[in-house]
């Protein structure tokens, strides 16, 4: 009979390469985190609606009163709804542009900006991205009441420069709306007018070589507000507003940057993170 228990305790952690014998830590694990040391579940998910008929690459959301209005963009579909605070959804209504070309690749991107003659403007992108960020067919923009129910209207060809490109992205910088895509493209709009990039106010710019997929806001000092920063498929550029006529200031950060896709970028307290392509 044994005189004492030894206990045989694994160290946090997953440990999937070598043997099972190899490390000390767990070989195999689902829905599992660790906390202090142990192991504890990871939690699930809770559905909530069911009733998408699309398969939503992109959910945009914003928050007000309590409710939270999504916007579901789909390869053929722009779907709506709000969930209330006690995590009921309403009806989903359909938004898709009567204009908009439908393609199993298609990705969206979405930004709300204020207009100054008062309301909020929910603005779409949509492009056929899903196979390879280095696409360079296609590019919609869509325009609409962020808490309305009717269809989103494309912005007009009459409110666009000659060498647009909208295959990248959408970015607001309040009070601009910008748009990148093919060849390091960049255009801003009216100040306060997601539908206009023409007229007094707008312009556009070619900023690097390769084609711009991601944008996001920066928070900037006094004198270079609004700024962003825009990834291409090998740089980081910094866009910052200086005002007079060039508008804005384009400073490249890095250019031996990478990224795998243009919904991986994230930021955290001030500090942005993405995923780059590393070499084969």
């Amino acid at each position: 009979m044994a005189d004492s228990v030894v206990q045989i305790k694994s160290m946090p952690g997953i440990k999937r390469d070598g043997t099972r014998f190899e490390g000390d830590q767990y070989v195999d694990g689902q829905w599992v985190r660790f906390q202090r040391g142990l192991p504890r579940k990871m939690g699930g998910y809770r559905s909530i609606n069911k009733y998408l008929q699309g398969v939503a690459r992109t959910l945009h959301e914003y928050t007000l009163d309590r409710l939270t209005y999504i916007h579901a963009g789909s390869a053929n579909l722009l779907e709506r709804f709000f969930i209330d605070a006690g995590y009921n959804t309403s009806v989903i209504t359909d938004r898709t542009p009567t204009t908009l070309v439908a393609d199993d690749n298609n990705l969206w991107q979405f930004d709300v900006d204020t207009a100054l003659g008062g309301g909020l403007q929910l603005v779409a992108q949509v492009a056929p991205n899903l196979n390879c960020i280095c696409n360079s067919i296609g590019g919609q923009l869509f325009t609409g009441d962020e808490f309305g129910t009717g269809a989103l209207v494309e912005v007009p060809s009459a409110n666009l420069p000659a060498v647009y490109s909208a295959t990248g992205g959408i970015v607001s910088l309040h009070p601009y709306t910008v748009v990148f895509g093919n060849d390091g493209f960049v255009m801003w709009s009216v100040p306060g007018n997601p539908s206009d990039y023409v007229g007094s106010g707008a312009g556009n710019a070619y900023v690097t070589g390769q084609k711009i997929v991601r944008g996001m806001p920066l928070r900037g000092g006094p004198g270079n507000s609004p700024s962003g920063l825009l990834w291409s498929a090998d740089s980081l550029i910094r866009m910052s507003y200086i005002g007079g006529t060039a508008t804005f200031q384009f400073d490249t950060i890095s250019a031996q940057s990478s990224i795998m896709s243009a919904q991986s970028v994230i930021e955290y307290d001030g500090v942005f993170y993405w995923i780059g392509a590393t070499a084969s």
